[in-house]
């Protein structure tokens, strides 16, 4: 999991200030521990054409919402000039 050591360490957080957890301390200093990955060198590969993939969904985000306003204000255009 991406986030699997801060996800571990809220859980223990919680554990201790529910008073589930027989170990010793406040919590406090579980805020204070730097995340550090059991890989660092471990990322995410991307397959072939996920990059185009990718590229195409972020098109679709922007540019068809975009096209959506612009068809509806030429509509409104249209209808208050022409009709």
């Amino acid at each position: 999991m991406l986030f699997q050591g801060r996800f571990d360490r809220a859980r223990r957080l919680q554990r201790r200030q529910r008073g589930l957890d027989a170990e010793e301390g406040t919590g406090e200093e579980s805020f204070e521990e730097p995340f550090v990955p059991e890989r660092p060198e471990e990322r995410i590969e991307l397959e072939r054409g996920d990059l185009f993939a990718m590229l195409v969904a972020a098109l679709y985000t922007v540019f068809l919402p975009a096209f959506g306003v612009l068809a509806l204000v030429v509509a409104l255009a249209w209808l208050f000039f022409f009709r």
